[in-house]
């Protein structure tokens, strides 16, 4: 929590930075020829997932934060890779390829660097957000774009929402309740608590306004 990362276009291209949650200097992260974005930091502090084109392609790297050594966990040369996200117990990485065609979830492990593919239904799989219980949340296309939650370890996936478009979605620390956007009739957002249990959405804001793409604190 002391620290934010970012990327930022300073340099006229995509570069990760980290800065100090109470204000002070940047420190660029990841300044490489072409591609730098993804910034997803793991559990104990150590890592940091992102998505590079170093190679012409964009891929999926490990970044050491202290040492800055690399390590690249995906190769295909003809698929772009994005949006990576940490497993609970920081041991795998969530994130979407099109690889197959379409945008779809891969989990890959951050040791053995084999991919393997988690969603077959809906034409897009995108964002994914992987909870504190071991469930991923992602937005997917099927009749719009719907909030749904996957078990990787069994498959088994559940569509939350319906009618308009709902994206950006993140899970609450306890594993149970999700935020999210979600499109109007005007083509502006607004942002709506998801409960897994049941419970009726709640609108967070009246107010007139385009809100979008937010992320719950860790506490």
């Amino acid at each position: 929590g002391t620290h934010i990362f970012y990327t930022s276009y300073l340099r006229g291209f995509p570069c990760i930075y980290r800065v100090p949650a109470e204000g002070g200097q940047r420190l660029p992260l990841a300044k490489f020829t072409g591609l730098n974005t993804g910034g997803a930091v793991s559990p104990d502090r150590k890592l940091m997932a992102l998505i590079l084109s170093i190679s012409g392609n964009p891929e999926l790297y490990i970044l050491n934060l202290s040492t800055r050594n690399l390590t690249r966990l995906t190769h295909t040369p003809r698929a772009v890779e994005a949006s990576p996200d940490w497993s609970p117990d920081g041991q795998s990485l969530v994130y979407v390829s099109d690889v197959s065609g379409t945008p779809q979830l891969y989990v890959v492990h951050a040791t053995d660097k084999q991919p393997k593919r988690l969603t077959y239904r809906g034409g897009q799989n995108v964002a994914p957000d992987w909870g504190p219980d071991g469930r991923i949340v992602y937005c997917t296309r099927r009749q719009g774009y719907q909030i749904a939650v996957l078990n990787p370890a069994t498959g088994e996936d559940e569509v939350l929402t319906s009618g308009p478009d709902h994206e950006d979605p993140s899970w609450a620390p306890d594993a149970r309740h999700i935020i999210c956007s979600r499109r109007d009739r005007s083509t502006r957002s607004t942002l709506y608590v998801l409960d897994t249990m049941g419970d009726p959405p709640l609108r967070l804001f009246a107010r007139d306004g385009n809100w979008t793409s937010p992320d719950w604190s860790a506490r």
